[in-house]
């Protein structure tokens, strides 16, 4: 049992620097599988990669054997004349690679985007990432220019269009719909993202197919460029199984059902205050992958209080169909009354298994 892809890369925010947001690298995903099917993926293209936290996600929604083309000033600030954050290739690169050992895929452009024309990137980019300068120039230019290379029914995202600490990027962008009316359609706006789609003819109704999937989404309906528009207003995160979901397939939270069954031996237990006892529990595999033992790998916890307690750790790896009996150490509230012990399953550094749907246990606990 290892983490996903999708696990792996969340991690990574809590140490690669940047300004992007997890929910929104799932946005990204989940549009760019429903607006194309998986043979019409192309190149992917990212102005303003910074140290690659958003590249890994753009990287993940290319088409196969197809190229990440990255855009950066990264070391020649002196051409940053909105001093829009400031790149630095190495780490990058060294980002990237984590998650990319073979990074031949990637072309790597250390220029203003303002120099770029689309004779220089070349055409049937699927999904295009804009987190460049925020000037209205800079913003109008990378907006045409992704329009430019930009496959119909192709993806393209606009950083900070609501963010009133860079007015240019929404100035620029109201000045590509004046000056191109039409030629893009806005779709849904969420984590500091509006996230546009060139028309094609004959297509899927992504908007339609995204609230579908997502029925219990918070979400509100606007007009913007005389368009409906989605206005999230919660995580996408919360709805979806990371362990199960791959950046080209989501999973949905709860829909793989039980992986663990946990069985205490007993539903209540009466305690003094401060005294620390045994709760036995039976851990069952109905998973098809095999749980990993050792220490600080797999192992039982309890919530109480919204603490976050000690482990007591899987004594032998489960296959599939085994289980075994886990006796873990619990230590009493110092205040007497009504509690309830709330017992899952950890995987050390990666999840509970309540985060991805799975059933917990629940022991009634009265300090008195």
């Amino acid at each position: 049992m290892q983490p996903s892809f999708l696990q792996r890369y969340l991690q990574a925010f809590h140490r690669i620097e940047g300004w992007f947001e997890f929910d929104a690298a799932l946005l990204f995903m989940k549009y760019n599988q429903l607006a194309l099917e998986p043979e019409e993926l192309g190149n992917v293209l990212e102005i303003g990669v910074h140290h690659g936290l958003s590249s890994i996600a753009i990287a993940a929604m290319r088409g196969s054997g197809k190229q990440l083309t990255a855009i950066d000033l990264f070391h020649d600030q002196d051409k940053n004349i909105s001093a829009s954050g400031r790149g630095d290739r190495r780490c990058f690169e060294s980002n990237v690679r984590e998650f990319y050992p073979d990074d031949s895929f990637v072309r790597v452009i250390a220029r203003p985007s303002g120099e770029l024309t689309a004779a220089d990137l070349g055409l049937g980019f699927t999904f295009i990432h804009i987190d460049g300068g925020h000037s209205p120039e800079e913003a109008y230019h990378d907006l045409k220019l992704s329009y430019d290379v930009a496959v119909e029914g192709g993806l393209i995202a606009l950083d900070d269009y609501f963010n009133p600490e860079h007015p240019g990027v929404c100035e620029g962008a109201v000045e590509f719909s004046l000056r191109h009316p039409g030629a893009l359609r806005p779709l849904i706006a969420g984590y500091n993202k509006v996230l546009f789609q060139k028309p094609r003819d004959k297509g899927p109704d992504v908007n339609a197919a995204f609230l579908k999937a997502f029925p219990d989404l918070e979400c509100k309906t606007a007009r913007m460029w005389k368009s409906p528009v989605i206005l999230l207003g919660s995580s996408l995160r919360e709805h979806i199984d990371l362990y199960a979901s791959t950046p080209e397939n989501f999973v949905r939270f709860g829909s793989h059902g039980t992986r663990a069954r946990l069985t205490p031996a007993v539903k209540s237990i009466r305690a003094r205050p401060g005294q620390h006892i045994e709760v036995a529990t039976k851990v069952e595999n109905v998973s098809s992958e095999a749980f990993p033992s050792g220490e600080g790998v797999f192992g039982l916890s309890y919530h109480l209080l919204e603490h976050d307690n000690q482990r007591a750790w899987l004594p032998v790896s489960l296959a599939p169909k085994e289980h075994c009996t886990v006796r873990m150490a619990v230590t009493v509230p110092s205040e007497p009354g009504q509690y309830q012990l709330e017992i899952d399953l950890v995987w050390e550094g990666v999840m509970w298994f309540k985060d991805i749907g799975n059933p917990t246990a629940i022991v009634s606990l009265l300090v008195e």
